[in-house]
């Protein structure tokens, strides 16, 4: 809080001595000031205001306090570096401590670990830090120690992912440097890195027989239709019920904010009316604690907070960032091009089962919005120039 206060205060004294130049036409930054706007209106409308509004102050105020910070700071690649070094170095730091507090206990179930403040997400994470640290090694030619470091730190990141035995985190950073791989024209590191990932299996099947028997279940086509817990784990049910939620408030949903969904399942009428429809998804949302549901669904958490308008000024201000590296020469710079593929894919695999967009999650992917509207900015610079 005493860093982003600073941050803000910093943004504000700056924009009032007239140093702060922000682009209002751009697309990307029209579709987030509709997204805020969005937000703040389904907010101040929802049957939950106080909660929907400090939501808003916690998360979503943050993010655009970030986003306008780097968009503002940082003209080159070469400015944003130290933020490269910085989400690298974090998350390296975080993997190190894992490592060297947990050691052996690692080879076990990290969910009844007596000390989970380190692990806990460490997965659903990795499926931003991985994609983005391979897209940058493929992209930038930096000091062949650095990079050797990098490769290690994405491989070791990559072992501890798998060792926490999440599926859909696992399976989006698998499918998500495949298509990158694909992508940068790097075929030979492609087989290199499936012979690795067999290798890495066969270790972990040594020291933890059993291990991967969760991840059997993805090649099974009932895990893609059934409710079961190796399945879908309940979520039908889930998706269910926020859809009978989110046909009551299309437009606006009930203010931005997941934790609140238990109360308006209650304070709505529908756990009355699934008791008996539907025991499922009454047994999801009836337990009545703030935070203790959500709609373990990107697109459906989006509707259910801010309605259609929330998620088409959503839609659109990813759409126009993926636009501004398509219409780039193929001349022009990899990062930009490589790291949105490799971060889009994974972030659309791992929210099919959840919905990242708020908080830490959402925190590191509106900086990285920020980082890929530098990029593109000063590629068009570097255009304008030549031409």
């Amino acid at each position: 809080n005493t860093a982003f206060v600073l941050m803000l205060l910093f943004f504000v004294l700056k924009a009032a001595k007239g140093k702060v130049k922000i682009n209002l036409k751009d697309t990307t930054i029209a579709a987030l000031r509709l997204l805020f706007v969005a937000a703040v209106l389904s907010s101040v409308l929802s049957p939950f205001p106080i909660e929907s509004l400090n939501a808003i102050r916690k998360n979503l105020l943050y993010q655009i306090v970030v986003f306008f910070v780097i968009t503002t700071e940082y003209r080159s690649v070469d400015e944003l570096k130290p933020v490269f070094y910085s989400l690298f170095g974090g998350f390296a730091v975080l993997s190190a401590i894992i490592v060297f507090r947990h050691g052996h206990e690692l080879f076990g179930d990290w969910s009844i670990m007596p000390d989970k403040r380190f692990t806990s997400g460490y997965a659903t994470f990795a499926t931003f830090y991985i994609p983005l640290g391979l897209a940058y090694i493929y992209s930038m030619k930096e000091d062949k120690r650095l990079m050797r470091l990098l490769v290690f730190l994405v491989a070791l990141e990559f072992f501890l992912t798998v060792l926490n035995n999440h599926r859909a985190q696992t399976a989006a950073i698998v499918v998500s440097c495949a298509v990158l791989t694909l992508a940068a024209r790097r075929l030979r590191l492609l087989a290199i890195g499936a012979g690795i990932a067999i290798l890495l299996g066969l270790i972990i099947l040594q020291a933890k027989p059993g291990a991967l028997t969760r991840y059997k279940t993805l090649l099974t086509p009932s895990t893609y239709t059934s409710n079961e817990y190796t399945a879908w784990n309940n979520r039908l049910a889930i998706w269910s019920g926020t859809l009978d939620m989110i046909k009551e408030r299309p437009v606006l949903g009930y203010g931005y904010g997941w934790k609140k969904i238990d109360y308006a399942a209650k304070d709505m009428g529908f756990l009355e009316k699934w008791k008996e429809a539907k025991p499922e998804t009454y047994g999801y949302f009836s337990k009545g604690n703030y935070g203790s549901s959500n709609p373990h669904n990107l697109f459906l958490q989006i509707l259910f907070e801010v309605g259609v308008i929330g998620l088409l000024a959503f839609l659109v201000f990813w759409l126009s960032l993926i636009l501004k590296a398509v219409r780039l020469p193929s001349s022009g710079p990899k990062l930009l091009k490589l790291a949105l593929l490799a971060v889009l894919v994974s972030y659309g695999l791992v929210n099919i089962a959840n919905g990242l967009w708020s908080e830490a999650y959402g925190n590191i992917m509106l900086s990285f919005a920020a980082i890929c509207v530098v990029l593109s900015s000063e590629a068009q610079r570097g255009f304008s120039a030549d031409g």
